[in-house]
């Protein structure tokens, strides 16, 4: 479902973000926060979706994705991808473990992508992010989110 409508009047899509976390009904709205992270025309809606994330409690593929090609690009600043990466660390852990062989993005897939980073040149803070996730999501560390009835 998606209920963010014009993501130009981002003003407005922010409160919507606001409440919607507030009522812990982000799960709900997958479909439009990874619309939001493939907007990518403002910071202010790509940094509070990628905060948002944290928030859910069963990700889905296509929100995943998004976070994931956030994470992988380069055309993005550093700051975004922290983000995402720091996202990824809360996500990750709470994957269904039945999303079935031909998941676009799983546990392993998303693990291969961080050591690849791993392996090239990325600035310092990034790194870090990357070396960081990786301990949680391998070690099996959940944060915990509570849903609401």
């Amino acid at each position: 479902m998606d209920t963010f409508g014009n993501l130009n009047d981002w003003g407005q899509v922010l409160k919507m973000l606001g409440n919607l976390k507030k009522t812990k009904k982000l799960d709900e709205q997958q479909t439009g926060l990874a619309r939001i992270l493939r907007y990518g025309q403002n910071w202010r809606l790509l940094e509070t979706a990628l905060e948002c994330a944290k928030e859910i409690v069963e990700p889905s593929q296509e929100f995943l994705k998004a976070i994931c090609n956030i994470m992988d690009s380069r055309n993005i600043y550093v700051d975004a991808r922290v983000l995402a990466v720091d996202a990824l660390e809360y996500l990750v852990p709470r994957m269904s473990k039945d999303l079935g062989g031909d998941s676009e993005v799983t546990r392993p897939s998303i693990i291969r992508k961080m050591k690849n980073i791993q392996d090239s040149i990325e600035p310092p803070k990034f790194q870090e992010a990357i070396t960081r996730c990786l301990e949680v999501i391998t070690k099996g560390r959940k944060h915990e989110v509570s849903k609401q009835s």
